[in-house]
């Protein structure tokens, strides 16, 4: 690699991603070229549609460093999307990796984290420079493997994802199953409680693009951290996903008009244990418009998933 770039388009490898993000990258990945090859890390499970072309399929054991570095070697860029649960695993995984990393010869590491780590932040408006403050051991696994990852690559850049949704995936699905058969007062109820509060969501053909678009750039972009969120639109809210949901599955939504006070909507919050903090957060955008990164049609997007989860709950209850 010369000071300012890569000689010639990078060569990626990708460490987990066997779930529904990890499955829109690849697709993505092959859309964009059928010619770029790609090696996905395989460390617990393989799914189907990893038989797409293209994509060079290895087994891994984490706790194997010589296996690890075998598989690293002679790429340029590593995409990470192993996720933390908590249990303190992936920090230390990835700390018995950190010698591994750095002997690879690998200089980009595109890192997924989450907005998650800024669940005790107090600011309505978080950006790239607000200072993270986990709460719980998933949060706080986040920043770990963060840190860990920062210090094992020359450019590492951290991808703080909103909350993903798309086929595969879980966010939304129960307030889908909800629509499909609750009665109209408490979904009015919900309506009048939430309203307009963002919801932080961001499509996972955002995410798999903007994976994409950053594996392949030739130039040298800096250890830096991104937020990747859909937050810009202003329909990203409780109402509009609401609405897209009613439309999909033929429910007349009641009219009512203005919603509950923030303050009793803090209140049901502490009541049931949940953080009150963010119910008026919004996310910035502005990096990631200045990097160039994709952003998919918000409103598109949910509306089609909408219509996905309709079909696919549609079909369970037959």
């Amino acid at each position: 690699m010369k000071d300012d770039r890569f000689e010639d388009e990078p060569r990626v490898v990708v460490l987990g991603g066997t779930g529904f993000v990890g499955e829109a990258f690849a697709r993505c990945w092959t859309e964009s070229s059928a010619a770029r090859p790609s090696r996905y890390l395989l460390h617990r499970s393989r799914p189907k549609w990893l038989g797409l072309r293209g994509i060079e399929l290895n087994d891994v054991n984490l706790a194997n460093p010589a296996q690890v570095l075998s598989a690293l070697r002679g790429h340029d860029v590593l995409v990470n999307l192993l996720r933390p649960d908590g249990s303190g695993w992936y920090r230390g995984a990835m700390e018995s990796l950190k010698s591994v990393f750095r002997e690879s010869g690998i200089y980009r590491c595109i890192h997924a984290s989450s907005i998650d780590v800024y669940a005790g932040v107090k600011d309505h408006f978080i950006d790239e420079s607000t200072n993270s403050q986990p709460l719980s051991p998933y949060e706080t696994e986040h920043i770990a493997v963060e840190s860990v990852i920062r210090g094992s690559f020359p450019e590492t850049i951290v991808l703080r994802l909103g909350a993903v949704f798309g086929r595969g995936g879980r966010n939304l699905v129960s307030l889908a199953e909800e629509m499909s058969q609750a009665p109209q007062w408490k979904i009015a109820l919900r309506r009048s409680l939430y309203g307009t509060r963002r919801m932080h969501l961001v499509s996972v053909e955002t995410v798999a693009r903007t994976l994409v678009q950053l594996s392949l750039d030739q130039k040298r972009l800096g250890p830096q951290v991104v937020l990747v969120t859909d937050d810009h639109d202003p329909k990203n809210n409780f109402a509009f996903v609401q609405d897209s949901l009613a439309a999909a599955f033929h429910r007349d939504l009641p009219k009512i008009g203005a919603t509950a006070p923030r303050s009793l909507l803090r209140l049901l919050l502490r009541m049931r244990g949940l953080p009150d903090r963010n119910i008026d957060r919004r996310f910035s955008h502005r990096k990631a418009s200045e990097l160039g990164l994709p952003s998919e049609a918000f409103a598109d997007r949910l509306e089609q998933y909408a219509q996905h989860l309709a079909g696919e709950i549609g079909r369970r209850a037959e």
